[in-house]
C-alpha cells in the first residue's frame, strides 16, 4: 500500500517477531520511550504529579511543600539513574499495583521517598520479568533463528509461508500473514488500489484495532489499559500509522486478490514468484 499505510519490516528481524504475540507488559516496554531518554518537562512533572496523586500525598505548609519539591527531585533521578530502562507507563502501572496491593512483601504506605520508589519499582520489574520470561525466550529464539538462517532456510520457510497462506484462504477467505507477500505482488502490478480505498481500509480496519485492544486490556484487568487504548486513539487521531493495522489492511488486499487462484497450489504459487 502507499507510504500512508505501510509499516516497514526492511530487517529480519523484524519479519522473524510478526508471528509472536506481544502481552500487554511487553507493549508497555516496548512501544514508549525510556525514562533515562526523557527530556520533556512537562512529560517528567506528570510522571512525578501522577506519583503524589496516586499515594495521596498533601502539604498543609510551604515548608512541607518545599520538603516534597526537594524530595521529588531525588526521587526522579534516582528513576532516571538506577530505573532509567523503564517507561513511564511501566512505572504508572508498578505504582497502581503497588496500591493495589498487588505486591504481597510490600507493605502499603502513603508516603513518597527514595525508598519506596525503590521498593516499588524492583518489585514490578521482577513480576514484569517473571510474566516476560516465556515470550523474551520466544522473542530471542527468533531472533537468532532469523539472523543464523541459510538461503536454502530462507526459501524454505518462504514455501511455508506460502502453503499457511493458501490453506488459510481456502479456510477462510482471509489470511493475516498474507501482508507478508503484498509488497511483492504490489511491485508486479497485480494489486492496483485507490488512496482513498486504502485510507478508508486503514480508517475501518484501526477502529476495530481499537475495539480489540480494549477487550484484550480490560479482560486482562491491566491498570494501564487506558493509557493503551487513550495512546492508540491518540496516535489514530494524529495520523500515525500503527503498524499492525497497516499489517492488516495489506493482508485483507493481498488476500481478495490471492483467493482467486486456489484451485491449484503451483498456479497459485506462480501470482507471487
Amino acid at each position: 500500500m502507499d507510504n500512508k499505510i505501510q509499516i516497514q519490516q526492511k530487517q529480519p528481524t523484524s519479519l522473524a517477531l510478526t508471528e509472536l504475540s506481544r502481552p500487554t507488559l511487553a507493549i508497555l516496554n516496548e512501544d514508549y520511550p525510556k525514562v533515562k531518554t526523557i527530556d520533556s518537562k512537562q512529560e517528567i512533572n506528570g510522571l512525578l504529579n501522577f506519583l503524589i496523586t496516586i499515594l495521596n500525598i498533601k502539604v498543609s505548609s510551604e515548608e512541607e511543600k518545599l520538603q516534597l519539591d526537594k524530595q521529588m527531585i531525588l526521587i526522579f533521578d534516582l528513576i532516571k539513574t538506577k530505573f532509567g530502562s523503564l517507561t513511564v507507563p511501566e512505572i504508572k502501572e508498578a505504582f497502581k499495583m503497588f496500591v493495589a496491593g498487588e505486591f504481597p512483601n510490600l507493605k502499603v504506605f502513603r508516603m513518597l521517598d527514595c525508598l519506596v520508589v525503590a521498593d516499588v519499582l524492583n518489585a514490578f520489574k521482577e513480576f514484569r520479568n517473571d510474566s516476560l520470561r516465556v515470550y523474551d525466550f520466544k522473542k530471542q529464539k527468533l531472533l537468532i533463528q532469523q539472523n543464523t538462517m541459510s538461503e536454502e532456510e530462507i526459501n524454505q520457510n518462504h514455501q511455508e509461508l506460502l502453503k499457511i497462506v493458501f490453506d488459510d484462504l481456502k479456510a477462510t477467505g482471509l489470511s493475516l500473514d498474507a501482508w507478508l507477500l503484498y509488497d511483492k505482488l504490489e511491485a508486479n502490478g497485480l494489486i492496483n488500489i485507490s488512496k482513498a480505498q486504502k485510507k478508508e481500509l486503514y480508517a475501518q480496519q484501526a477502529q476495530i484495532y481499537v475495539v480489540e485492544l480494549l477487550n484484550e486490556t480490560t479482560k486482562k484487568h491491566f491498570h494501564s489499559a487506558k493509557i493503551i487504548i487513550e495512546d492508540a486513539r491518540s496516535k489514530i487521531a494524529k495520523g500515525k500509522i500503527i503498524g499492525s493495522v497497516a499489517n492488516k489492511c495489506k493482508s485483507i488486499v493481498a488476500s481478495n486478490f490471492l483467493k482467486e487462484y486456489l484451485t491449484d497450489f503451483e498456479e497459485f504459487k506462480k501470482q507471487i514468484e
